[in-house]
């Protein structure tokens, strides 16, 4: 309680000094609005910036979504094959030399700019982040586990749903929680390269118009996404893992 107090008075406190500077100044309202404004704009354009909101939000959590699944799938292969997942961890850590980012304008040219290049472009900048983490859940498992899995002749299905994946559950909920911020990072910056609606599509419009206002109302929606988008993986990592925290 005490924690949430101070963390509601420094919010006070920054809230109270933006507003101040941005009164006071005009350089610095020209750059970054003022607490006033960007209510008054969020309530004038409330429908177009919740509609923004809402595409950048299904763009994320469906490439969250699918990076995991694929993640899962790799993984499972690997616990079919140890050998395959030693073959291709060095190529997922070698991919990463590329900035992922840079892909972007190839996902538009290659799916347009609708919502596929965008989910597609979420799914791959947050992907690696669950992979690596599925690999060293699944490395942390101690080896005495394996051999007793192997004298006992335990069927690999029951492996992977009874003892791999819970052993690695913390492992995994860890990258997942990294994985939902990255994810809006990645819709967001799809949409910079080309998109109707979103609120990267509004930070890129905003940017080039001088419209502060708009810019610090869409950099606050993000954050409250990518913080909600947190808040239901730690939620649903305190409910279901308990037995671990």
């Amino acid at each position: 309680m005490k924690r949430n107090l101070k963390y509601l008075l420094l919010g006070i406190i920054v809230l109270g000094v933006w507003q101040y500077c941005s009164s006071n100044n005009t350089s610095v309202r020209l750059y970054i609005s003022s607490p006033v404004l960007i209510v008054e704009y969020f309530s004038a354009n409330y429908i177009d910036l919740l509609k923004a909101l809402a595409i950048t939000s299904l763009e994320a959590i469906v490439g969250l979504i699918i990076a995991t699944a694929f993640a899962c799938l790799v993984m499972c292969l690997g616990f079919w094959k140890p050998k395959f997942l030693e073959f291709i961890l060095p190529i997922m850590i070698t991919s990463q030399v590329i900035p992922i980012i840079v892909l972007a304008p190839f996902f538009i040219i290659l799916f347009g700019i609708g919502l596929t290049s965008k989910i597609i472009m979420a799914a791959v900048i947050s992907f690696f982040a669950i992979f690596i983490s599925f690999t060293q859940g699944y490395k942390a498992i101690s080896r005495n586990i394996h051999e007793l899995m192997t004298v006992y002749n335990a069927p690999l299905s029951f492996r992977i749903k009874e003892v791999y994946f819970p052993l690695a559950m913390p492992s995994i909920m860890s990258g997942l929680k990294v994985s939902a911020t990255l994810a809006v990072i990645g819709a967001i910056v799809a949409e910079f390269t080309g998109a109707r609606y979103g609120i990267g599509k509004n930070l890129f419009v905003s940017a080039i118009r001088l419209e502060p206002d708009m810019m610090m109302t869409s950099l606050i929606l993000a954050a409250l996404l990518g913080l909600a988008l947190y808040g239901i993986i730690n939620y649903i990592d305190k409910k279901y893992g308990f037995w671990y925290q």
